[in-house]
């Protein structure tokens, strides 16, 4: 982790980090926190899981939501779709579903995240204010609509609720790792007595943007208000892996103590804004000078205009035989039906 404190000035709001040199392009509007709702005031985590939010008690895993996830890959090639290349069909009752290839995969990828999920947060100690996210399949994804826009518009909310429960399973596994736990994150996976996840299927997992929690993977991080930090041990932890932290320093004289160490000089604060005013006014003045040979630009050598001034003219990994040798006789999965429901040999969390 660095240990330089950057500081940043921006719509003449103050903001620290000691693990990031850059703020986010977007700033996310800072809720009016009440300690007394704090833990309920929390937004859908399906609308836009894919931006960086402020930091709440409910959700300490949301930092680590991955930026721009690739999808690529036998685990998580389902989920490489967008609003156009979702497909929709009927069903008998002539309503619009999400066709069946796609619905079969997505239940099969949730059953085995949510086992994921429940294997590597058992025995862990988590704030007790936590809220995990809800499964995708309580979205929607499995039911019948009206038309096929609101189809799709369902699938995709789905679609999010998948990236947010692999985001656990991702803190999960940085928790462990952080703590030192004396049992490998995989080891709980590939040696559970009720039900072994195949070696190969979480070798494959280690590798996606659920196990690498390096650096290579950017994540959303999150914004702190300086007067209060709803998370104790965790911050630490975001630090050790430099995940983004902004803190919003709202009064130097009211400072949480947890975020001591983000609390910068008055010195430095005024060095920030002086080096904000003056990049500003240089960039002012090179302005000025942009437009000035504007009437060079499109014209010939002999004066005449030219038709265009640059050329611009009008002219599945899933578990099965096929891969893991793991084959439906293994967990009483047989051909999965129109609608599909969770196989009770499956253990799915409750």
């Amino acid at each position: 982790m660095p240990c330089d404190l950057n500081i940043f000035v921006c719509n003449k709001k103050i903001f620290t980090s000691l693990t990031v040199s850059f703020l986010p392009d977007d700033i996310p509007y800072e809720p009016a926190w009440d300690p007394r709702d704090d833990h309920n005031s929390s937004p859908d985590d399906t609308t836009s899981p894919l931006t960086t939010r402020w930091a709440y008690a409910a959700h300490p895993w949301y930092p680590l939501v991955p930026l721009n996830p690739s999808f690529n890959g036998p685990i998580f090639e389902c989920l490489n779709h967008s609003m156009f290349s979702l497909h929709t069909e009927l069903n008998s009752q002539g309503k619009h579903i999400l066709h069946h290839d796609i619905r079969e995969s997505w239940v099969e990828l949730e059953k085995k995240l949510l086992w994921c999920q429940e294997l590597l947060g058992a025995g862990l100690l988590v704030p007790w204010e936590t809220k995990l996210p809800r499964p995708p399949a309580q979205y929607g994804y499995q039911r019948s609509h009206s038309d096929t826009e609101l189809t799709k518009k369902v699938a995709l909310k789905s679609h999010n609720a998948f990236l947010l429960i692999a985001t656990v399973c991702s803190w999960y596994i940085m928790s462990r790792q952080y703590c030192g736990s004396n049992c490998p994150w995989k080891a709980l996976l590939i040696d559970n007595s009720r039900c072994p996840i195949p070696a190969k299927w979480v070798h494959k997992l280690s590798h996606s943007f659920v196990g690498d929690i390096s650096t290579k993977v950017p994540c959303t991080g999150t914004f702190i208000s300086s007067i209060h930090c709803p998370w104790e041990l965790q911050l630490p932890m975001f630090e050790h892996f430099s995940i983004p932290i902004w803190v919003h320093i709202k009064q130097v004289t009211v400072f949480d103590v947890k975020l001591c160490h983000y609390n910068p000089s008055k010195e430095a604060i005024a060095c920030a804004i002086e080096a904000q005013r003056t990049s500003n006014s240089a960039w002012g003045q090179n302005d000025s000078a942009w437009g000035k040979d504007d009437g060079i630009w499109g014209k010939q050598d002999d004066g005449s205009q030219s038709q265009s001034a640059l050329g611009w003219d009008g002219s599945t990994l899933g578990w099965d035989d096929s891969t893991l040798g793991w084959d439906d006789s293994t967990l009483g999965w047989g051909p999965a039906p129109e609608a599909p429901q969770v196989d009770p040999h499956f253990p799915v969390p409750e």
